[in-house]
């Protein structure tokens, strides 16, 4: 019981992050990664200058502008975020929900964190470097329909 109450705090706290992360994803932001940084600084001077952050995090922004008037609303915001809560709850599903019920049980759970653990051991010695989860995860291919800058 307190096993299957932990995977369920722990369900909800991922879906917590998700939806917090979708929140700030569409926002102007500096950015935190070498990745993010890269993809900004256009002339690869190792600056970020106003005129390439400012178009960019403009045009973002105004993605959420469904009717294309110049404005967005809160009713624009919420459907964002709901489409961006449903994809991510179908992506958890998807990777989740071994036998495909619409539920997860602590098996399936155990099962898919095995399988990541695993997958990522690459000398298979019991445990996992930060190189090795690295490597993992650049294997690993972007969802598809996930938007990014």
């Amino acid at each position: 019981m307190k096993r299957n109450a932990a995977i369920v705090a722990g369900a909800t706290a991922l879906l917590s992050l998700a939806t917090t992360h979708l929140a700030f994803a569409q926002e102007a932001t500096l950015p935190r990664t070498e990745r993010s940084f890269a993809r900004l600084d256009a002339d690869s001077d190792g600056k970020v200058t106003m005129n390439e952050l400012k178009p960019k995090a403009v045009k973002r922004f105004f993605r959420l502008d469904d009717d294309q008037n110049g404005t967005v609303t809160t009713a624009e915001i919420d459907t964002w975020l709901k489409k961006g809560i449903e994809r991510r709850k179908e992506r958890m599903l998807g990777r989740l929900d071994q036998n495909k019920d619409g539920s997860v049980t602590s098996d399936e759970v155990d099962a898919y964190i095995d399988a990541l653990f695993n997958g990522a051991d690459g000398d298979k010695d019991g445990g996992l470097t930060l190189a090795e989860i690295r490597a993992t995860s650049q294997k690993r291919p972007r969802q598809s329909g996930a938007k990014g800058n």
